[in-house]
């Protein structure tokens, strides 16, 4: 298969509603993005992780 296609299962194909549920399933796919997201859930759980601090990227509006 080439490195530019995705095989996507017909059952899969036939059950989605969205767009939104079709890059879920494909995140699913990813063993990387997988492999992140366990291990950001195990750091979670042992208490190892840094409090979110939301970031402000000053943006120039018209209205000011």
């Amino acid at each position: 298969m080439a490195k530019d296609t995705v095989e996507i299962p017909v059952p899969v194909l036939s059950s989605i509603e969205t767009l939104d549920e079709l890059q879920d399933w494909l995140t699913a796919q990813n063993p990387q993005i997988v492999a992140e997201l366990r291990e950001a859930r195990s750091q979670d759980l042992a208490g190892e992780f840094k409090a979110w601090e939301p970031r402000h990227a000053p943006w120039p509006t018209e209205s000011k």
